[in-house]
This record gives C-alpha cells, sequence and structure tokens, in this order.
C-alpha cells in the first residue's frame, strides 16, 4: 500500500502546484484546460507507478476531471470547497492505494531494482510531496485562511515587494522542514524570533494593531503548518530509510 500511495500523492502533488501552469488556470474554464489538466497528472502518475495500471489511471483521470468541473462551478478561492476538493483527491488515492497495493511495487522502475534503490525512490517521492506540501500547498492554505482578515487591512497603506509576504512564508516553511529534517528543531526558536526582530518595526506603532494581528496569525499559521507537515515527512522517511 505505501509503495502505490507514494508515488499516486506524489504524481498529484506535481500535477496540481508543479506542472500546473498559471495560463491554464486562468483558462480552466474551457474544456481543454481541464482536460490537459487531468492528462497531465494522469501522466505523471503513469511514470511515478512505472507501469499502465488503467484502473488507477482511469480514476485518476476521471477525480480530476470532475473536481476540476466542480471547482470552476463554484469558488474557486473558497475555503469550503479548496478543503473539500483536497479531501475528495487524498480519499480517493488512499482509496486506490488500499485497494492495489502493489501496483506501484510491479512497475518497471521497482521490478529491476534491488530493494535498497527502491527504498530510495519511495524516499525521494516521499520528499517530493513533504516539500510540496509544506511549502506552496501551505501558502495556499494560510492565504485562504488570513483571507478574512485582509478586507480589513486595505485602507491601512502597506506598501510592500509584490508577493514579498508569499516568499517569506515559502522560505520559513522550508527552513522549519529543513531544520526538522536535519536533527535540529531547536533552531526553529531561533527562526521564529529572528522574524519578529525583523517584523518588529511593522507592528511597534500602537495604531497599527490590525496589521500586527494580521501578521501574528499568518506567522503561527506557517510555522504551525511546517511543523506538522515536518513531523510527518521525517517519520515517513524513517519508513523507507530506517
Amino acid at each position: 500500500m505505501a509503495p502505490t500511495f507514494a508515488a499516486i500523492l506524489a504524481a498529484h502533488l506535481l500535477g496540481y502546484v508543479i506542472f500546473r501552469a498559471d495560463w491554464a488556470i486562468k483558462r480552466q474554464r474551457r474544456a481543454w484546460a481541464l482536460v490537459l489538466h487531468a492528462v497531465i497528472v494522469t501522466s505523471i502518475s503513469y511514470l511515478l507507478l512505472g507501469a499502465f495500471h488503467w484502473q488507477i489511471l482511469l480514476v485518476v483521470f476521471a477525480t480530476h476531471m470532475s473536481m476540476g468541473a466542480i471547482r470552476v462551478r463554484f469558488r474557486a478561492d473558497s475555503l469550503t470547497l479548496w478543503s473539500i476538493d483536497q479531501s475528495v483527491h487524498l480519499g480517493v488515492l488512499t482509496a486506490l492505494a488500499c485497494g492495489f497495493p502493489d501496483a506501484a511495487n510491479g512497475g518497471w522502475w521497482i521490478a529491476s531494482a534491488s530493494s535498497e534503490v527502491s527504498h530510495w525512490y519511495f524516499a525521494a517521492l516521499t520528499l517530493v510531496s513533504g516539500l510540496i506540501l509544506c511549502i506552496p500547498i501551505g501558502g495556499n492554505l494560510i492565504a485562504l485562511l488570513v483571507n478574512r482578515f485582509a478586507d480589513e487591512l486595505q485602507d491601512n497603506g502597506i506598501a510592500g515587494l509584490k508577493q514579498g509576504g508569499k516568499y517569506i512564508g515559502w522560505l520559513e516553511r522550508f527552513l522549519v522542514l529543513l531544520l526538522l529534517l536535519m536533527g535540529q528543531p531547536n533552531g526553529i526558536g531561533f527562526l521564529i524570533a529572528a522574524k519578529s526582530i525583523l517584523r518588529f518595526g511593522e507592528i511597534k506603532d500602537p495604531s497599527q494593531r490590525r496589521v500586527a494581528e494580521y501578521i501574528i496569525i499568518g506567522t503561527f499559521l506557517s510555522f504551525g503548518w511546517a511543523l506538522t507537515v515536518s513531523v510527518f515527512t521525517q517519520r515517513a522517511l524513517k519508513y523507507w530509510l530506517p
């Protein structure tokens, strides 16, 4: 079960985040864009599994087509819809892994490799999934969570680098994951302290209480998500590389 789940989860995340081009997202109301996205995820699933397991590929294709159509029909920026979308995908992937536990083990990547090499292969897929979940997926989730507070800051005249906050969040979550994987969790405390010092100039003004609370909420959400994903990634890697 674990090898199949590692392969199709990595394929889903790569297709959903890395190989989902902005130009396709902007045109997702067109049928061809939905088909293209589903084909990309299905193709990556085929490559990572290393086998033409048509039942898995058909379900992956149908799931991405149907959920993509639902996202187009309703609000794409809704936290509820995003949560339902990802929960459905996770449930389907788990069911596929339970139903076809040996699908990945029978692929050409694994059939011709030693046990040690296959473990490194699935560990690499696990690390890729952890990185995507921690960094870009975490950014999407946090943006949706704090979006309800953003309207209250429109009149505060906040200016900064374009998408600067996005990349700051990506970097801090990457560093949290890196520190945990290196076995240096104490470094996370220094990271939080460093960010607090750097942000002090933005929140020291009592009149900017809304901004301060917005920053604090976003920071705690970012570190909380990064720590959660990092712990699960670390344990999953130990499964493959004890």
